[in-house]
């Protein structure tokens, strides 16, 4: 037999309706050092992140300059700087950086960070990391 357990029951409060807006970084490629092998450390690599922003919502609101939004350039700008700061033994590491950044803004909500190492292993089109946080 098998038991569902409704979560929003024993919460006794229903998921969030607020709308929000989506802004997105897609494909930035970066040359930087990330890895834990030697060979990984000698020389850069090739690193696509993707990031994606829950925003406030923009509906209804006054936006006539780039101070109203989530300026996707400013997060772009912010993503190259902490990726080349240093050398990075795992992604993870750059992930969690990139995500506190992004949700120094207040009008952000959530951040999902995609990042990959296309480059890496033979045969295999890409691998990496993706993480969530709200």
């Amino acid at each position: 037999m098998i038991t569902f357990v409704n979560k929003y029951a024993q919460n006794k409060a229903m998921p969030s309706t607020t709308k929000t807006d989506i802004v997105f970084i897609r494909d930035l490629i970066i040359e930087m050092s990330a890895g834990i092998y030697d060979h990984e450390k000698a020389s850069n690599q090739r690193i696509i992140i993707n990031i994606t922003l829950d925003v406030e919502c923009n509906a209804g609101k006054t936006i006539s300059t780039i101070n109203d939004v989530v300026s996707y350039e400013d997060i772009t700008n912010t993503a190259r700087q902490i990726s080349l700061a240093k050398h990075y033994d795992l992604l993870e590491e750059l992930a969690e950086l990139l995500a506190s950044a992004c949700l120094e803004n207040q009008r952000v909500h959530q951040v999902q960070i995609r990042i990959e190492k296309p480059d890496i292993i033979t045969d295999v089109r890409t691998v990496g990391i993706e993480i969530t946080r709200p």
